[in-house]
């Protein structure tokens, strides 16, 4: 008997749980959510739907019934549209919305008061879920599409695109992401982001804090100082498995990366197509190491009548590149790689890699160190369509196969044929060069499933 008192009392609160329906019970969803409890479902229905709206430190889900492409939350270029400032947890939800904090003529053009931070969302000492959105046409000085400080948040699924980082912030077009919250990092995962704007990091900015940014799709956004694509500066990410492509920054195409003394590794990436001033695939300047492992730096571009490093520019660091690709990258000095201390001793390692025009594509300088080890390569990777891409490796590429071959570089073992490599790596389970080989294959296979939080019976 004490023992079924108990488990009734750990359910109490699950019994209790409730789902509210808008419009039908609650016209607007900021009343829905003023009437919520912990645990409750916010169900809505299709239609345009005015913000602010905030969760109140409410663990709740708020979700649409068919989806962000029939669901709106709009606002004002003066308001966050949707945020998260009271505590809340990862199972506080937002699913299955477009949200957008209307930019209209006179925001844009500068003669309208805009939100400091996070147009889209705003996210402070909270650590929400944000999945299945579309945050777009949002303007902010910081986090135009979403802001995000002091947490643990998960975005997953989202499109986050044509937002613009404004007035003399001009952080993260798209996503801004401070520090971390203290349950762990924030990540990033299997979003695409695209053709968003910001002086510093058009697609994402990251500032003193650990992000996970994996298997998203990062293309076509625009800075004009530093990285259209992903912008560094502070403690170094994850960064992941993503499809870099497209990008235009001032230094620093995909990537632009200053972490100071931290330490970063870079794994199984397209960087493709890129452009910047110097750097155009990716810049990076730190005292601490970088280290690039499979991936796939091609067809970036540097300014062709001054700019350094088409496809990399490091710059008064430690770098190690190891099992990559570097080709078609465009640059005046070091078309493949730069690597450079100017007045600081600098070194740099290059193992295992595919370099079109081997030594001669990379440019050094006296401070410069450069260890050219075993099983570099200069042949035709041979790039072939693919699902994730253009830069998929026939099974005749000499890049199969041509990695690392010491076994923690493998790349993952098929289950259903032991010995060789599970798909999109080819050939046997040794390293294969590129962002297809190596520990990255996994993320590029794994997209996060959730059960729908919807509760059955719902919608009948």
């Amino acid at each position: 008997m004490k023992l079924s008192v108990i488990i009734l009392l750990g359910l109490f609160p699950l019994l209790l749980a409730d789902t509210i329906l808008v419009p039908s019970e609650y016209p607007a969803i900021r009343d829905a959510i003023s009437a919520a409890q912990d645990g409750d479902t916010v169900l809505v229905s299709p239609g345009e739907y005015g913000g602010p709206i905030s969760f109140q430190g409410k663990n709740i889900v708020v979700m649409s019934t068919h989806g962000a492409g029939d669901t709106l939350i709009r606002t004002f270029p003066y308001f966050h549209c949707v945020s998260f400032t009271g505590g809340e947890d990862s199972t506080a939800v937002l699913q299955g919305f477009t949200i957008r904090n209307q930019i209209s003529d006179a925001a844009s053009s500068g003669k309208q008061e805009i939100v400091q931070y996070g147009g889209g969302i705003y996210i402070y000492e909270s650590s929400p879920t944000v999945r299945n959105c579309i945050i777009d046409n949002c303007v902010a000085g910081m986090g135009a599409g979403i802001y995000m400080n002091y947490t643990s948040a998960r975005l997953n699924d989202c499109t986050i695109s044509n937002n613009w980082a404004a007035e003399y912030l001009r952080r993260g077009g798209g996503i801004y992401a401070g520090r971390s919250g203290a349950a762990g990092p924030p990540v990033i995962m299997d979003c695409d982001i695209h053709s968003n704007d910001a002086q510093y990091g058009g697609a994402i900015q990251v500032e003193t804090s650990f992000v996970k940014i994996i298997n998203n799709n990062i293309h076509d956004n625009y800075s004009d100082h530093e990285s259209g694509g992903i912008n560094v500066r502070g403690s170094g990410p994850e960064i992941l498995s993503n499809s870099i492509i497209g990008n235009d920054g001032g230094t620093g195409g995909g990537i632009y990366i200053d972490i100071g003394s931290s330490e970063i590794t870079i794994i199984g990436n397209l960087i493709v197509a890129n452009t910047a001033g110097h750097g155009g695939g990716m810049y990076e300047a730190s005292s601490g190491a970088i280290h690039l492992e499979n991936n796939t730096i091609a067809l970036n571009e540097a300014n062709p009548t001054e700019g350094w490093g088409g496809g990399l520019l490091s710059w008064k660091d430690s770098i190690s590149i190891s099992n990559c690709i570097f080709w078609g990258n465009i640059g005046l000095n070091g078309p493949q790689i730069v690597i450079a201390g100017g007045w600081i001793p600098t070194s740099g390692s290059i193992i295992f890699c595919n370099i079109q025009d081997g030594q001669d594509s990379i440019y050094t300088d006296s401070c410069t160190t450069l260890y050219w080890g075993p099983g570099n390569i200069d042949i035709d990777p041979q790039f072939e369509t693919g699902p994730f891409g253009d830069y998929h490796l026939p099974w005749g590429s000499p890049c199969v196969d041509a990695g690392n071959p010491a076994p923690e570089y493998n790349d993952p073992e098929d289950p259903f044929n032991p010995g060789y490599a599970l798909w999109p790596a080819m050939g046997y389970i040794r390293n294969d060069m590129g962002a297809f080989g190596g520990g990255g294959v996994y993320y590029w296979l794994t997209v996060e499933e959730e059960e729908s939080p919807i509760i059955e019976g719902a919608l009948s």
